[in-house]
């Protein structure tokens, strides 16, 4: 029997001559791939939110970000009239998409159920103080269930495939910001476990833009939280190590059974459901919490916007930078209707942009700086990851995004954002 030579074999496009396993994304390919998960929203007025923009660009895939927003509708009781109330998250996973994929399904269903009991049980008057508690309460509710779950699973032996269901999502994390608006009251809380960040824009008398913190990152650049574990965890010198908590960078999160599990049961994870070593160090268990820290702020409705977001937005701009990036896309510098190539032209903040950096080495330490600006975007939150992905520079922003799954993660983090505007239609201006 004769072989057949390569030249009679079938090809496969794929795997033919010219096959190259990362082509550069034209421009209009990268715009696309930019805005494939964007969206905008325009609430009913009487719930005091304008509008609001969501973009999520995953870098991971499967993506690790997750985000929630809608309406929450608390049913009165014995008198009292309903109460409703406006919420938004975002949730950054790490060591996989689970657990913040469940904080996206379950974590509303907690935090209803903790207000409706609150505001069912206490005079009227005190339910604005309780809010805060109620959403501690849920938030470490649903941590404890899903690390619960995971060790009854450990304990009682399951099959492995029975016992996966409750373990995948202690194997993974995640943080967790939530904010909840009540516009019967222009009171916002923000409710944050880990470094995810929000932040809000307030134009002053000036015409300035003020930048009002409304979460800190958790994690041991804070020095609260160092100092909250070196008190939980005394003469363990150990525990903290190259700026991380056995290994975690950040310091409260979901999930992540590995830093809340005592080491017995960390040992029958390894030897019967494949999970990593317990370690050494682990002593006095648990070093991760999902108890939240919650934020209240009065918002000035027509002045105030809302900016939350992933570290992957974090990571290429600061909190200020942010806030005067959406100053400028409120000040209607974004020129609808031209091509990109003219909005990069033709941008009032367009100066000279460039590096004598490689442009490998511009894509891993690049961060958001005057003459990368650009605005362009009708959405507010695309207009945050166009600027936290080479802004002006096309060439760096078309590179940014060719990368793809795994090698785009050594470049960019998942990047979801969500942009909220207070007041009627047309107050923010």
């Amino acid at each position: 029997m004769t072989s057949p030579t390569a030249a009679s074999l079938p090809l496969n496009a794929k795997f033919d001559k010219d096959f190259r396993p990362i082509v550069s994304l034209a421009q209009s390919d990268a715009e696309a791939k930019l805005r494939d998960e964007e969206a905008s929203f325009e609430p009913p007025e009487h719930l005091g939110v304008s509008r609001y923009d969501v973009v999520r660009v995953p870098s991971n895939f499967p993506t690790e970000d997750d985000l929630i927003h809608g309406v929450l509708t608390i049913a009165g009781h014995e008198g009292k009239k309903d109460r409703t109330m406006m919420f938004w998250g975002v949730f950054d996973g790490h060591e996989g998409w689970e657990m913040s994929t469940k904080l996206r399904v379950s974590l509303m269903e907690y935090v209803s159920h903790e207000l409706k009991s609150v505001y069912q049980s206490q005079p009227a008057e005190k339910f604005e103080e309780a809010i805060s508690k109620a959403i501690e309460i849920a938030f470490e509710r649903l941590d404890n269930d899903v690390i619960n779950a995971g060790a009854a699973a450990v304990k009682a032996s399951l099959p492995l495939s029975e016992a996966l269901s409750d373990l995948t999502l202690t194997y993974a994390g995640s943080c967790a910001l939530l904010g909840i608006y009540d516009p019967s009251s222009c009171l916002l809380r923000v409710a944050c476990v880990g470094d995810s960040r929000a932040v809000l824009g307030r134009r002053k008398e000036d015409g300035k833009w003020q930048t009002i913190a409304l979460s800190a990152d958790q994690n041991l650049d804070n020095d609260s939280e160092a100092a909250r574990l070196h008190e939980e965890h005394p003469n363990e010198p150990d525990m903290i190590e190259n700026n991380a908590v056995l290994g975690m960078y950040i310091t409260r999160a979901f999930g992540d059974g590995r830093w809340k599990y005592s080491t017995e049961i960390q040992k029958l994870m390894k030897d019967n459901y494949f999970a990593r070593s317990p370690r050494s160090a682990s002593l006095t268990p648990p070093y991760l919490t999902a108890k939240p820290v919650v934020s209240m702020t009065e918002v000035q409705p027509g002045k105030d916007f809302m900016i939350l977001a992933t570290d992957g937005l974090w990571n290429r701009m600061n909190s200020e930078q942010a806030v005067l990036l959406v100053g400028k896309w409120l000040d209607k510098e974004a020129k609808p209707g031209i091509s990109s190539k003219e909005a990069l032209k033709n941008s009032t903040y367009l100066q000279q942009v460039g590096s004598d950096l490689p442009l490998r080495s511009q894509m891993t330490s690049w961060e958001v700086h005057a003459e990368s600006i650009i605005v362009f975007d009708k959405n507010a939150a695309t207009h945050l990851a166009r600027n936290a992905l080479g802004g002006a520079d096309e060439e760096l922003f078309r590179g940014m995004l060719t990368f793809r799954p795994p090698y785009s993660r050594n470049l960019r983090d998942d990047i979801t954002v969500q942009v909220v505007f207070f007041g009627s239609r047309t107050a923010v201006t």
